[in-house]
């Protein structure tokens, strides 16, 4: 349908596959954009039972594009807004949505996954909060998600410290439902959404409309502030400093005034 947003149904599956290899799948305004008319095609198609998101090659998705980030004009207030409303298309989108991570869900690639349903992973895929790396307070919705997963103290640890979460530690601490053996993430997957295909999806519809209205009622309250945030954070020096650092692979000097 889109550029780096492919889509594929098959036996009532949809897979939506996050496709710009060259960068780690790394997420732009278009592709968010691209991401949401996906999902809402998926949820209005009658031939659509489950979803699958997913990253094309070796990683789900990196996230921001730190080489769009040199720009200093990447990170805005319209951007966050966007990211909230793809990872919140998952959540709204009335059929079971699984995330299938493979290699890295990093930033905007880790809230994105948190805003499915079910989230497949193997030992070595991995979620990565990231933002506090780049000295950003987050987008796509994941402070939110996190928490509603993991509980507070758990989420500002790992805003934090943006420690990566691999397959075992992500099953103990329920971010991951099911951990699949390597090299049969894919297998696992279609197994999985096999067996949603057999429970009643009426009714799973509206467990995901109650989850919806009742646990993410302030969402919106919590979106517009999210994006105020990250627009202040991207215009820091802070952030200008990490950046710049990782681009020339040395550690970032952050202003501890």
């Amino acid at each position: 349908m889109y550029e780096h947003i492919k889509l594929s149904i098959e036996g009532g599956i949809a897979t939506i596959t996050i496709d710009r290899q060259s960068s780690n799948n790394a997420l732009n305004a278009q592709m968010f954009r691209d991401l949401i008319g996906t999902v809402e095609h998926c949820d209005a198609d009658d031939a659509v039972k489950v979803v699958i998101v997913t990253g094309a090659g070796k990683n789900f998705s990196a996230g921001g594009d730190i080489k769009e980030m040199a720009t200093f004009e990447f990170i805005s207030y319209e951007l966050s807004m966007l990211t909230g409303q793809a990872a919140l298309s998952l959540r709204k989108c009335s059929k079971p949505v699984i995330a299938m991570i493979n290699g890295a869900a990093a930033g905007g690639g880790c809230g994105i996954a948190l805003g499915a349903d079910f989230r497949m992973m193997t030992e070595e895929s991995y979620l990565l909060t990231a933002f506090s790396n780049v000295a950003l307070p987050g987008d796509t919705g994941c402070i939110y998600n996190l928490h509603q997963i993991v509980g507070l103290a758990k989420t500002i640890e790992l805003m934090a410290f943006s420690k990566p979460v691999y397959g075992e530690e992500a099953v103990r601490l329920g971010l991951a439902t099911r951990l699949a053996p390597e090299g049969k993430l894919l297998e696992e997957t279609t197994a999985f959404a096999a067996k949603l295909l057999r429970r009643p999806l009426g009714a799973i519809a509206m467990q995901k409309q109650l989850y919806y209205e009742v646990f993410y009622r302030d969402y919106m309250t919590y979106n517009r502030i999210e994006a105020e945030n990250l627009a202040k954070a991207g215009a820091s020096a802070d952030h200008r400093e990490a950046v710049t650092a990782f681009l020339e692979g040395r550690k970032p000097q952050f202003n501890q005034s």
